[in-house]
């Protein structure tokens, strides 16, 4: 292989250090930054770039389903409120008999306003959770 001469510059402690490594290994200076441009170049190259890509994209899948399974369990949790929240609202303060018709008919207007809350702010979590998703997917492109 044949080679050729290439002068390069370097701060003083650099240059002190490649000597030092030079004397410990018992090498030329040459051959310890011909290395070192070597490894340099090879984590540049296209294998490289792929393999990095690569990485990044099954760390953004893992991110991914940890933000799918945070929204399956926020769904479960909602779901869990409002059964307790409906059964409160039937069966919370005991009132008596004669109340029990128009006890169930509160209860039901009461309910149908919490509903309502609840689709309301789960609209804006859902808006909010996509320009979460968004700006993700935009810094994932750039």
């Amino acid at each position: 292989m044949s080679t050729t001469g290439i002068r390069a510059y370097f701060e003083n402690t650099l240059a002190r250090e490649i000597a030092r490594m030079a004397r410990v290994q018992g090498r030329s200076e040459s051959s310890i930054i011909v290395e070192a441009v070597r490894v340099y170049l090879a984590a540049r190259s296209e294998g490289a770039l792929e393999a990095a890509g690569e990485t990044q994209k099954r760390q953004l899948n893992r991110i991914e389903a940890r933000i799918d399974r945070l929204f399956a369990d926020q769904a479960r949790i909602d779901k869990a409120i409002y059964c307790f929240v409906r059964l409160w609202l039937e069966h919370n303060p005991p009132l008596p008999e004669d109340y029990a018709e128009s006890a169930a008919a509160s209860a039901s207007a009461r309910l149908e306003h919490f509903s309502e809350y609840v689709r309301r702010t789960a609209a804006k979590t859902a808006k909010s959770q996509r320009s979460t998703l968004a700006a993700l997917s935009h810094e994932d492109a750039e």
